[in-house]
């Protein structure tokens, strides 16, 4: 018998997967990577660890649209976890029917999270997903009617369990029993849970009828300006987002922008965005922009330049710092 779990590599579905595999239960892993929550290079190596087999699945537009109009809303941010789960469990369905598993298993919690953990909010889950019957939640199962698989015999009901709530410490002392060594820190949560975050999504839901995955990992690769209501401008706040806005620009599926990049000093990477014909005239504010957002004893006023690409051609300009103009960040 095999089974779909969803793999995140954090501690309750680490031991969803212990819990099958003791009944002889053959796992696959299935993880999610999204612009907001992606640390697929870590659980494949958890996995390698648990000796299954990982299925990584990179959302697409598609889930940009679901996050853009949730059909049972957002949470306190601009979270839509039941929809989010709801569409998690459709895929491992779809995966469960594809590698013929016999059902679907998560590490879901009754009560551990208010967003998508309540006994009423599973049920839709499962109900929606269109698992109803064959998903199975080892931790609180006891808490729940028998599934099909445990019907079937398929899943020892007697070896399941039936916590609910939140803490850690049982889950921990069960790892513990179940032999698993390495207690995985609490994972960091998906940036769609902070509040601090809400702003830049609503900015672009507000400014792109069509949002795609392009346009999400832009949020995470610098600080957002909006310059008008069809223009923005990102600024690297770091080297690695310089790095990243950098390999943006040149993605097939990137939206028309221009890069410019300080050449006589060292300054943040800045990327405008925005049909090519508007965002001409906002050149020198964002060289200005850049100077704003660099150490004033950094760069000779009189000699700051920066380099601009336009798809393949580039140039260098003379930039200015500007210091009437205003605040344009969104965050």
């Amino acid at each position: 018998m095999k089974a779909i779990v969803l793999f995140s590599g954090g501690l309750d579905s680490l031991l969803t997967t212990r819990i099958l595999q003791n009944q002889g239960i053959e796992v696959i892993g299935l993880n999610f990577a999204t612009p907001f929550h992606d640390h697929s290079e870590s659980v494949q190596k958890t996995a390698d660890v648990f000796g299954i087999e990982l299925i990584i699945y990179n959302t697409g537009d598609e889930y940009i649209e679901l996050i853009a109009h949730p059909r049972f809303g957002y949470g306190k941010s601009v979270n839509p976890c039941i929809d989010c789960r709801i569409e998690m469990c459709r895929v491992a369905k779809e995966r469960m029917e594809q590698c013929g598993a016999g059902f679907v298993a998560t590490g879901e919690v009754v009560g551990q999270h208010p967003n998508n953990q309540m006994q009423h909010q599973l049920n839709l889950i499962q109900r929606e997903s269109g698992l109803d019957g064959y998903l199975v939640r080892p931790l609180s199962a006891k808490t729940m009617p028998p599934t099909q698989p445990e019907l079937q015999g398929w899943v020892d009901r007697k070896k399941l369990y039936r916590y609910t709530g939140r803490g850690r410490g049982r889950a921990i002392a069960l790892a513990h029993r179940l032999g698993i060594k390495k207690i995985p820190q609490m994972s960091t949560c998906c940036f769609l849970c902070e509040k601090s975050y809400a702003p830049k999504v609503f900015d672009l839901f507000k400014h792109e009828p069509h949002p795609t995955n392009w346009d999400a990992e832009i949020l995470n690769a610098g600080r957002q300006l909006r310059i008008s209501p069809n223009v923005k401008m990102v600024l690297g706040r770091n080297e690695n987002h310089c790095k990243r806005l950098e390999k943006l620009f040149i993605r097939p599926d990137a939206r028309s922008s221009i890069l410019l990049i300080p050449e006589s000093f060292q300054g943040p990477t800045a990327l405008l965005i925005g049909e090519e014909i508007e965002i001409q005239e906002y050149i020198e504010l964002a060289g200005t922009l850049i100077l704003r957002y660099t150490n004033p004893n950094k760069y000779d006023p009189s000699a700051a330049t920066a380099r601009i690409f336009r798809n393949s051609n580039q140039t260098v300009i003379p930039i200015v710092n500007n210091k009437e103009v205003k605040d344009f960040s969104i965050r």
